[in-house]
């Protein structure tokens, strides 16, 4: 029997998954193909541009399909759907990888994030 892979840690980290494999797959090839993408292009570019706290927070309430479709658009822009966390390891660490990390731990990380950058 072959090895499976592990089922993702968080919905965010299942949704990046779906988000890679419309793009590998060639169902996405390119922005224009993403559905509403003039709009979901906005959305990805005022997230970037937000705060780490205000951009968790919207993400955590988008709904799964508005969600996957600005990964996707991420993916295809940046090269990965992990952009929106760029500059926030500890957001990363909680929001894809559903490992909870300690206040201070919290501070310290995003620091080496900001002087990485």
């Amino acid at each position: 029997m072959s090895p499976t892979a592990a089922p993702p840690r968080t919905r965010i980290a299942g949704l990046a998954a779906r988000a890679r494999n419309i793009v590998d797959s060639g169902l996405c090839p390119q922005t224009s193909a993403v559905p509403d993408w003039l709009a979901r292009l906005d959305q990805l570019e005022h997230l970037t541009a937000a705060a780490a706290a205000d951009r968790r927070a919207t993400i955590a309430i988008l709904d799964d399909d508005v969600l996957c479709d600005l990964l996707v658009l991420s993916y295809l822009r940046h090269g990965t759907p992990y952009a929106l966390w760029a500059d926030t390891l500890a957001g990363f660490s909680e929001d894809v990888l559903g490992a909870p990390t300690w206040a201070n731990l919290q501070t310290f990380i995003d620091s080496l994030s900001r002087r990485s950058l």
